[in-house]
């Protein structure tokens, strides 16, 4: 057969090579087949394994880069790249020269003015009473901070529609009044907001750190957040009962709103009252007084100053950039140092056609470029990303893996090449796939006896895996020999 086609070819000159390659292989092939061979497998017993295979990069688990506040001459580097620093360290200082004494002086006319303060009354009783009447308005902000945090997230959120959402929307349960609707919709996100940033006002303040600022800002927070309640107030006294919202449930509300409104009435007038207060008391103090706090605030204010011509490390790990410089003049904002944390994992995105049958705790097998094949390391999928990150016009899923354990000879921008093991059915009896046929949704696979022929036997099969195997189900002992191909060898 193969002597005869290459004549023909001889004679027929014109044909390209690629299309003679192609003849030869397919004579080749047939002339196999006729020589009456037939290529058999056996049945063995093993596991069926899934995996999804990725490419990712070795990215170290936390990382900060950092850069000073204001601007300075580098005087101190204390840590080069490289090196191990621990959470808090100091890496970098700026000539803080001029800023100690800067301090020193304030702090010297902090404690004349107030040397001078204590002489008046015999002593400190004008500072005591100041600093109770502060006391009081901190304990006043707290309690406003408390009711608007009631107000919303109890009273008024319960007739919202995912109220802490970025969209949120009041009940359909009124016809018209497009504007108040549109309005309290808009203003719940601003609330939200708000309430956050008062938060931290709250959560924090004391009588060391209590300034003008905190009292003004909570006030404009408790008159939004007022004016807010007002509107939903309007909202909830036109809804309509229907079978969805009985007329119980908007008498509850309307019962809450009221009680919001008024907490935040008692609390606006609690404000109002220990600011007056306070600032009766400073009324009737001597100037004295008010130089002493004018004098402690610039004392604090040199102090937060001194404070920024440190960088600190953020976090445990190894410096990984260090640009500073002894005597460089540094900017706000110019990253001059980086850390990252000494433990890292994989960052990996598996397109969207594989990523159905990843989850979190898969066990996975990684290699790194740096060490080839044979240094395998144990690996976990340890995050995956909610939402799809798109990478050359394609859905993918940015997921974590976590090595089993940290390794010396792991670094920072290694290539990893995973394997992620997605299912695993052991001790199962398996075939190659291709040893099976379908006909009419059947599957089919052809026996050899001992005469070297083939019986055509039904079998059922089960799990597929990655490497071309699938699981078979029913009697069949394991070593009974079957055809490779059929469709070759029919």
């Amino acid at each position: 057969m193969i002597q005869k086609t290459l004549k023909y070819l001889k004679a027929h000159k014109y044909i390209s090579l690629g299309t003679l390659g192609v003849v030869i292989i397919v004579a080749i092939s047939i002339g196999l087949r006729g020589n009456g061979a037939i290529e058999t497998t056996s049945v063995t017993e093993g596991d069926l394994v899934r995996t999804v295979n990725i490419a990712g990069k070795v990215v170290p688990k936390q990382s900060a880069d950092l850069s000073f506040e204001i601007s300075g001459i580098v005087s101190q580097v204390l840590v080069p790249v490289g090196e191990r620093v621990f959470r808090g360290e100091t890496l970098v200082r700026l000539n803080a020269n001029s800023l100690s004494s800067d301090l020193s002086k304030a702090e010297a006319e902090l404690a004349s003015a107030q040397a001078e303060l204590n002489k008046l009354d015999g002593g400190s009783g004008y500072e005591t009473e100041i600093n109770n009447a502060k006391r009081s308005i901190i304990q006043a902000i707290i309690d406003a901070y408390t009711a608007s945090d009631d107000a919303i997230y109890n009273k008024s959120d319960q007739v919202f529609k995912n109220p802490r959402g970025g969209r949120p929307e009041i009940f359909y349960a009124f016809q018209g009044y497009g504007d108040l609707r549109e309005s309290v919709n808009t203003t719940r996100v601003e609330v939200g907001e708000d309430l956050e940033e008062w938060k931290k006002i709250a959560t924090t303040i004391n009588l060391s750190n209590y300034t003008k600022e905190d009292l003004d800002k909570s006030k404009d927070y408790l008159s939004k957040i007022s004016l807010f309640i007002s509107d939903v107030s309007r909202a909830v006294n036109i809804f309509e009962a229907n079978d969805s919202l009985p007329q119980t449930t908007i008498d509850k509300y309307k019962s809450d709103i009221i009680t919001a409104r008024n907490n935040l009435n008692t609390s606006s007038q609690n404000l109002i009252s220990k600011e007056d207060s306070l600032r009766n008391l400073l009324a009737d103090i001597p100037v004295q007084a008010a130089r002493v706090e004018a004098a402690q605030a610039t004392v604090q204010s040199f102090r937060n100053e001194l404070s920024k011509t440190s960088l600190f490390a953020p976090i445990g790990g190894i410096v990984s950039r260090q640009d500073a410089k002894i005597g460089q003049v540094v900017s706000p904002g110019t990253v001059t140092t980086s850390v990252i944390s000494s433990d890292y994992i994989i960052e990996a995105f598996i397109p969207e056609v594989s990523i159905g049958g990843v989850n979190l705790e898969d066990k996975a097998k990684v290699t790194l470029d740096a060490y080839g094949d044979t240094q395998v390391f144990n690996a976990y999928i340890s995050h995956i990303d909610p939402a799809e990150t798109i990478k050359d016009g394609v859905s993918t899923y940015r997921v974590e893996l976590s090595f089993n354990s940290q390794d010396e000879r792991i670094r920072s921008g290694m290539t990893a090449n995973t394997i992620i093991e997605t299912f695993r059915k052991e001790g199962v009896k398996t075939i190659p796939e291709r040893a099976v046929i379908k006909e009419n949704g059947e599957s089919y696979v052809f026996l050899v006896n001992g005469n070297d022929d083939t019986v055509k036997t039904k079998v059922e099969v089960g799990e597929r895996d990655s490497n071309g195997k699938v699981e078979l189900l029913g009697d069949l002992p394991i070593g009974t020999l079957i055809v490779l191909n059929p469709s070759l060898s029919k």
